[in-house]
């Protein structure tokens, strides 16, 4: 498999999980967003888990702490509406991820990541940081906290799923399970919450399908690169959906905040590639 297509993949799935991220921000009900992405994970996924082999003990332990990490994850992006602008949020959350990621991936899954490699992700990581500071109106002290929890999870459930993809005899039994799972957790928050799917009027199901899809091809391709591609690499690269976010806040959602995010914009891309040059 050629580095690469590997790489124009992973941008690929960026492209969709910023389309994902627009949608829910769009909603006017991001918990029914959440809840209609996990239906149609167990739609698609439910057939494809009968086409590979029955997972073995060890990667179901994987499917079940991950399925736990993306639940609280879900919970934790709809909750950080209540608690302060996504636009603060959000960006701490994905690049303090990324620094994680890489700070697991060198002390604990002792992966050699060279100087340029972590000059890359240090870029990455500035720009995503900038983005929240340089939009935010004032320091949130709650919004900064559960910024920080949702880095936590993302990173958790990253490298899990890293480590459980490249374990797997078949790589497509941990991603069909893992992404037929991983929203059960919200979507039964979704169902039973007056605010979520029984608030009636609050949500177009054309929005949540098409959420689906996107949030679907948005992470599970990026699973599938990292039997390829360094766990650290891949964490980094995909946070080019951030800026692709901010270029559709822009446009579609007439976000005039979103001019602040164009030097930090510029620094990401520089991160990523260097990172480019770095894998291939």
């Amino acid at each position: 498999m050629s580095l690469s297509l590997v790489f124009l993949i992973i941008i690929f799935a960026a492209f969709c999980h910023a389309g994902w991220s627009t949608i829910v921000k769009k909603s006017q009900n991001g918990l029914a967003m959440m809840g209609i992405t996990s239906i149609i994970e167990i739609i698609i996924f439910l057939p494809l888990i009968l086409t590979v082999p029955f997972p073995t003990t060890n990667i179901w332990l994987f499917i079940f702490a991950t399925t736990f990490l993306h639940g609280l994850y879900r919970y934790s992006v709809v909750k950080s509406y209540e608690y302060g602008d996504l636009s603060f949020v959000y960006p701490i959350a994905r690049g303090g991820s990324v620094l994680l990621v890489g700070l697991i991936s060198i002390l604990i899954l002792g992966v050699n990541i060279n100087l340029t490699g972590t000059m890359g992700i240090v870029l990455i990581c500035l720009g995503l940081f900038m983005i929240s500071f340089l939009t935010a109106k004032k320091f949130n002290r709650s919004a900064f906290m559960i910024a920080i929890t949702t880095a936590g999870l993302i990173a958790s459930y990253t490298i899990l799923d890293g480590v459980a993809v490249r374990k797997s005899e078949n790589a497509f039994t941990f991603i069909y399970w893992m992404l037929l799972l991983n929203g059960i957790p919200m979507l039964i928050y979704a169902f039973f919450s007056p605010t979520g799917l029984r608030k009636k009027n609050s949500y177009k199901v054309k929005d949540g399908v098409a959420a689906g899809i996107l949030a679907i091809l948005g992470y599970g391709l990026v699973v599938w690169s990292m039997q390829f591609i360094e766990i650290a690499y891949v964490s980094s690269i995909r946070e080019i959906s951030i800026v692709l976010a901010t270029l559709l806040s822009f446009y579609l959602l007439k976000e005039t905040d979103a001019r602040k995010r164009v030097i930090p914009s510029i620094i990401i891309c520089t991160g990523i590639a260097i990172l480019y040059f770095q894998i291939t």
